[in-house]
């Protein structure tokens, strides 16, 4: 009787901290399909790249997605949304993959995955193809964009003519493209080295019920204060 009251009470706790701290509080928007995004997403050209997949509470669980926009003519910023966990397991896949584009030209936009920064490479307005001994061609961005391989996570990757081919295919046939070696997405390489928060999480650890409310305050309330890191 004594630990169905006890369960009780930490239940209610639970509820009434869920309810006082909601994430409505904090103007944290609810993204549940596609064009909940990007109804959130402003100006072109530009492309979201889903960075973070988190989820908090062990009775009723509430799941968080974590984007960085990247624009063409300006730096990036970072957002945090609530989701369901239906959207959650369509999109995990795709984790460090560019999950929304919208191109300049007549603002046409673009939901299929493919790897981040796809819509920069080609566009002469952003750099050019160089040709490298081996008569490979790889892109590189003028001066002026020489940052946005860093903000997309590329680390050592250098996007050749033919991934720029393969991306172009996979547009025509609507079909996700996770590089030539599989880089990105969940299990790539290239995703799990430039976004590492999602997989330091996934060592199980115990704890405490204090030690649950207290990580679940730090990370989504005080440390990011559920905004840009």
């Amino acid at each position: 009787m004594n630990k169905f009251i006890t369960y009780t009470l930490l239940l209610l706790t639970y509820l009434a901290l869920s309810k006082s701290l909601s994430p409505n509080e904090f103007g944290i928007k609810y993204v549940n399909s596609d064009n909940d995004l990007a109804g959130l997403i402003p100006g072109s050209p530009v492309s979201v790249i889903l960075i973070d997949i988190h989820s908090t509470g062990f009775l009723i669980k509430t799941y968080y997605h974590k984007y960085k926009i990247v624009y063409g003519f300006q730096s990036y910023e970072e957002i945090i949304t609530r989701t369901s966990s239906n959207y959650t397991k369509k999109m995990k896949p795709y984790l460090g993959m560019s999950i929304f584009r919208r191109y300049k030209k007549l603002n046409k936009e673009s939901f299929l995955p493919l790897p981040p920064g796809s819509i920069f490479i080609g566009d002469y307005s952003f750099g050019n193809w160089v040709k490298l001994n081996s008569n490979t061609k790889i892109w590189k961005f003028f001066r002026v964009y020489r940052q946005i391989p860093n903000y997309l996570g590329w680390k050592d990757f250098r996007p050749t003519f033919k991934v720029f081919s393969e991306i172009n295919k996979s547009l025509d046939l609507n079909k996700p493209f996770y590089g030539s070696n599989d880089e990105f997405g969940i299990n790539g390489l290239i995703t799990q080295k430039s976004f590492p928060k999602y997989f330091e999480r996934q060592t199980p650890q115990q704890g405490s019920l204090k030690d649950f409310f207290k990580t679940y305050f730090k990370e989504n309330f005080i440390q990011q204060g559920l905004k840009n890191e």
